[in-house]
């Protein structure tokens, strides 16, 4: 007897097997990516944004924007372990980050001078501030969870750091949730200690480090000097590497500055008449006051840039007397020397600005 029905053609199993598959491949795509948007949730809230003290938090509190008498101070890390709030009034917070040169801080303060305010703003500024190098001060981790506002995403692509994975919840944070976990431990634990944005660090430095850094100085400028030499010398090939050394080694201990970054800056100060741009340089090392060849450059374009403007001021702290335990390596204060800085600090703030270190107004 013949039995037709269980007869099938290979065009018939190559028409059910892929639907078999599908049938069940989709529950657990689904169950993967509900996984993941899950661990992308909490992630999101229960730890990148559970202290305002990362860096992300400190650009969703700006963002925020909740305290209109609320005084921001950004910059560098020079920032972020110079100025103590508390020292200067209950309103400030410090906003400073690591390697938060113009490439980061123009996005920050355009946020800041959108919201409707007259406090005024402490701005640190070095000469490495206006060098244009966002590959290598941006850190993307600091913008990905916050890429739902129209300015950030605006500010990543300009400076070529968005990717299309950076919007996509579960996959938007692969590569960083290890910076994401640590972070937050790096304040909390050790001798580190955040008080609004302030990293305060009772560590000192200790001579191998000073000798360290002074041996960097030192080669960087030998650097310098020999591809310098090379350059001007018409018997010898300056070829492209030779170009790119240069303009980093430059980057790092030559005072320079992007004419863009420096007009849009100065349009900050200009279209904000009622807050007062306070420009500060930090005291510097004493074993390091003047490592670049043009400093007095520097000092010559800052005050200049303040002169601009009825509403900015530059304070130059760079020589004033430190102590060697003063800082907690060769270019940052430690707790101690951020408490000295502060004494003389606070005094010029409320000359300029008549905002006392208790918030209250007393004069100008």
């Amino acid at each position: 007897m013949r039995v037709n029905n269980l007869y099938i053609s290979n065009s018939d199993k190559r028409n059910v097997t892929p639907r078999l598959v599908a049938q069940k491949l989709w529950p657990l795509l689904a169950f993967i990516f509900i996984f993941l948007v899950g661990i992308d949730f909490v992630f999101t809230q229960k730890l990148i944004f559970l202290n305002d003290f990362s860096n992300q938090g400190k650009v969703k509190r700006l963002i925020d924007g909740s305290n209109p008498n609320e005084i921001p101070v950004f910059g560098s890390s020079l920032a972020r372990s110079s100025f103590i709030p508390d020292s200067i009034s209950p309103d400030c917070y410090n906003f400073g980050m690591g390697k938060a040169l113009y490439d980061v801080t123009r996005i920050l303060l355009k946020i800041e001078c959108g919201h409707d305010k007259e406090s005024p703003i402490i701005f640190e500024l070095n000469p490495r501030t206006f060098i244009r190098d966002p590959k290598s001060s941006i850190n993307t981790s600091t913008f990905i969870p916050l890429l739902y506002d129209a300015r950030i995403e605006h500010f990543m692509r300009e400076s070529d750091t968005f990717n299309w994975q950076y919007k996509v919840p579960g996959l938007r944070y692969f590569g960083n949730y290890f910076e994401y976990g640590i972070s937050p431990l790096r304040r909390t634990s050790g001798t580190k200690r955040d008080n609004r944005g302030v990293m305060l660090e009772t560590k000192t430095q200790d001579s191998t480090e000073i000798s360290v850094f002074a041996r960097r100085l030192e080669n960087m400028t030998s650097e310098r000097n020999r591809l310098l030499e090379k350059l001007h010398d018409p018997n010898k090939y300056f070829d492209p590497v030779d170009d790119y050394i240069l303009k980093q080694v430059n980057s790092m201990i030559y005072f320079s500055y992007d004419t863009a970054y420096i007009e849009e800056f100065e349009s900050l100060i200009r279209n904000n008449p009622k807050r007062k741009f306070i420009l500060v340089t930090v005291p510097a090392n004493p074993n390091f006051i003047e490592p670049l060849p043009n400093f007095d450059s520097f000092l010559k374009f800052a005050n200049n840039l303040a002169e601009k403007f009825p509403n900015a001021y530059y304070l130059d702290y760079h020589q004033l007397p430190t102590e060697i335990d003063h800082y907690k390596d060769p270019m940052h204060f430690g707790t101690k020397g951020a408490n000295v800085f502060m004494t003389t600090f606070q005094k010029d703030f409320e000359r300029i600005t008549g905002i006392a270190q208790n918030g209250y107004k007393t004069s100008e």
